[in-house]
């Protein structure tokens, strides 16, 4: 993995003071949601801890709040994007966007990450087996957290070490809407979120709106991001992935068209 060892080469040149904090250390990164981290268990993220957030329901938005609000801080954050279904072109300031070429790839840039010690917090997306982490990836995982001391928040449904998992959804009714003259819903700018955190002798539940941020995100025109099918852009032959048969049926068909056409006007 040449991009994996290029990535620690970069983290030492532009961190070459990063001291991953030891055992028995505590701390937080905030959400930056004041309501939400008023019910985490030590006002944010824990740092040296998993947290597992199930996919949908607002995940991606809360998470990139809580990157945000280390950045914020002046602190450091990183999102590594194990599916590569971020848009670059909409990530221009934040955390850093890491787009690995595949699983294994992207494991290895968090555990690197995470054991730098110069993140405050690590995302972690697009990495499931089988509907969950992985048992040797989530140990290995939870053991480059707590050498670094930075919050890990891995969006997947299960993983073998979680010392915090969160669910969150959309009620109905939870999008809050931008209405034309005439009162109806044209563009959603905001939607309450419900959350429910779990942890060894906790469960709370909370509430909290959250703007909603509007872009393309299929459209882009960069080629290696996953189209609607799944299917990496770059890997679909000249034609968005229709064969021989399929344009000859669209010339055949316009073909057609244009004789009806004639005929009409004739």
């Amino acid at each position: 993995m040449a991009s994996v060892a290029e990535l620690r080469s970069l983290l030492d040149e532009r961190f070459p003071d990063a001291v991953p904090v030891r055992y028995g250390t505590t701390g937080v990164a905030a959400t930056g949601i004041g309501a939400l981290d008023a019910v985490l268990p030590v006002g944010g993220l824990p740092r040296g801890r998993v947290t597992v957030w199930v996919p949908g329901g607002g995940a991606t938005a809360v998470l990139r709040s809580a990157c945000e609000s280390a950045v914020g801080r002046g602190e450091r954050a990183a999102w590594v994007d194990g599916r590569r279904s971020v848009v670059g072109t909409y990530w221009r300031s934040g955390p850093v966007l890491l787009r690995p070429a595949d699983r294994d790839e992207a494991l290895a840039c968090a555990e690197v990450l995470l054991r730098s010690g110069g993140f405050a917090a690590v995302v972690l997306t697009g990495c499931d087996e089988g509907g969950g982490l992985g048992e040797s990836s989530g140990v290995r995982l939870s053991r480059a957290v707590r050498e670094g001391g930075g919050a890990l928040a891995v969006v997947t449904r299960e993983a073998p070490v979680a010392h915090l998992k969160a669910r969150s959804w959309i009620p109905p009714g939870g999008y809050h809407w931008r209405r034309s003259a005439f009162g109806e819903p044209v563009e959603a700018v905001g939607v309450t979120v419900e959350a429910r955190l779990e942890a060894m002798g906790l469960s709370r539940r909370t509430r909290f709106a959250i703007p909603v941020r509007s872009h393309d995100v299929r459209m882009s025109l960069e080629p290696e991001l996953v189209d609607r099918r799944g299917v990496p852009a770059a890997a679909l032959p000249p034609g968005g992935g229709q064969g021989r048969r399929g344009r000859r049926g669209g010339a055949a068909r316009r073909a057609s068209r244009r004789e009806g056409r004639l005929r009409g006007a004739g």
